[in-house]
């Protein structure tokens, strides 16, 4: 009897690393983009729970406080998208039956079905990068010099895990037949680009460090 593959959550870091990296494991493109903004979020966290802030006064610790409680949720569901892209790569639309029209049909159906459901998770993995971002800048205001070189790091592993699903979904349109799906579609990737834009640079200048 056919055993389901373990999910992500149930192997070590070494073993996921190496099944990313097989064609026989349903770990891909997607649940890479997802951990490396758990990775950023996590930073962040981290960066977020230091004892200093960048001024030393209580409404930094308290708006740190504020974007690290968001921020376990975000990581959190960066985790789920995981789990759920190993389920929407084994889906089976395209093994259907296709020996008649009725089947053809049916049968189309079910992957157009397969593809919306496909889409829904980098796009979802953008949104939750997008959201990072946006703390991330937040963070940046009030954290500590010293945490700097953390919270950069945790940028460009949100930046890449948002750029990675993006890429991700912009190379399944093609595969869609809904005219009116792609184009929301379309527009949704373009304000998450823009909104990251913003988020990212602002997070970059305030954690510039200046020259000794």
């Amino acid at each position: 009897m056919a055993t389901n593959p373990p999910s992500p959550t149930d192997i070590s870091l070494r073993d996921f690393i190496a099944a990313v990296g097989s064609a026989e494991e349903p770990h891909g493109v997607v649940s890479a983009a997802a951990v490396a903004g758990s990775l950023g979020s996590s930073l962040l966290l981290l960066v977020a729970a230091l004892p200093q802030t960048r001024g030393g006064s209580h409404d930094g610790r308290t708006k740190l406080i504020e974007a690290a409680a968001a921020l376990g949720g975000v990581r959190l569901q960066l985790i789920e998208t995981i789990e759920t892209e190993t389920a929407v790569k084994l889906f089976a639309a395209r093994n259907m039956p296709q020996a008649n029209n009725a089947q053809r049909s049916e049968r189309q159906a079910a992957i157009q079905l397969a593809l919306r459901a496909s889409a829904d998770v980098p796009l979802e993995v953008m949104r939750l990068c997008a959201r990072g971002l946006e703390l991330a800048a937040s963070i940046a205001v009030h954290c500590a010099r010293a945490a700097c070189a953390d919270a950069r790091l945790a940028v460009a592993l949100l930046q890449a895990g948002f750029d990675g699903a993006r890429s991700n979904l912009e190379g399944k349109l093609s595969s869609f037949t809904d005219a009116e799906y792609i184009t929301s579609v379309v527009g949704e990737i373009a304000r998450l680009s823009a909104e990251t834009t913003v988020a990212t640079r602002a997070a970059a200048s305030l954690l510039e460090v200046p020259p000794a």
